[in-house]
């Protein structure tokens, strides 16, 4: 039995990952399926960072002390807000409020990147 592994990746490990494989199948005479095709033409078209600056985006906003979840911080990675309000707008579903001192912190860290 194949186990799958499930976990969050950016816009641009989704273009890097299906990016491979579709080079893979063109060898063996292999097309990519549906939806791996519109999800590869998503990501070439909106990801906005490379993957090295994805992976040190992900790791600084991590260490930040404030209980970011992965998928809160690969969303960040891959809308790259730059508004109190794009933030807030990223949090929307959840239960707390984060200050607007600490939803800086996080501006100032994607304002880096951008």
């Amino acid at each position: 039995m194949k186990v799958i592994d499930e976990r969050y990746v950016s816009l641009s490990e989704v273009k890097k990952i299906l990016g491979d494989k579709e080079k893979k199948y063109s060898k063996e005479g292999k097309e990519l399926l549906y939806e791996q095709r519109r999800a590869l033409e998503h990501s070439r078209r909106y990801a906005k960072l490379n993957i090295k600056d994805v992976r040190e985006l992900r790791k600084k906003l991590s260490e930040l002390d404030m209980n970011l979840t992965e998928e809160q911080i690969i969303k960040m990675c891959d809308l790259l807000p730059e508004t109190v309000d794009d933030v807030r707008a990223i949090f929307a579903k959840e239960r707390f409020r984060y200050n607007e001192e600490e939803i800086k912190k996080i501006l100032d860290i994607i304002a880096q990147y951008r």
